[in-house]
């Protein structure tokens, strides 16, 4: 029984370190595309040292509230609302609410 447990875990890390893969690899594209987007809006490096500061900060404050939501809250109501109520603040009438938005 041994083997099979270790065999199990062995394929469960595999797994884990795909979906880190897969996961690096979407958002280091989604950047990519941000960039070139706004690039060909105009911007330049100025801007992207300050879009890298500002999103090091946004991804840590919701990855901080995400977890702290989480303890109580499997669904992450407080999260999404809060996400939600920024990003509305920010598109207006192109808002789309979270849950359409991560729609499988």
């Amino acid at each position: 029984m041994a083997k099979q447990s270790a065999y199990l875990a062995r394929i469960q890390r595999a797994q884990v370190e795909r979906d880190h893969e897969v996961g690096h690899h979407s958002r280091t594209f989604m950047l990519d595309m941000v960039t070139l987007t706004l690039g060909r809006m105009g911007k330049r490096e100025a801007f992207f040292r300050e879009f890298d500061k500002v999103l090091s900060a946004v991804c840590d404050e919701y990855s901080r509230d995400i977890l702290e939501d989480a303890e109580s809250d499997k669904e992450l109501w407080y999260t999404k609302d809060v996400m939600d109520r920024e990003l509305k603040q920010y598109v207006g009438a192109m808002f789309v609410p979270y849950d359409e938005r991560y729609r499988r």
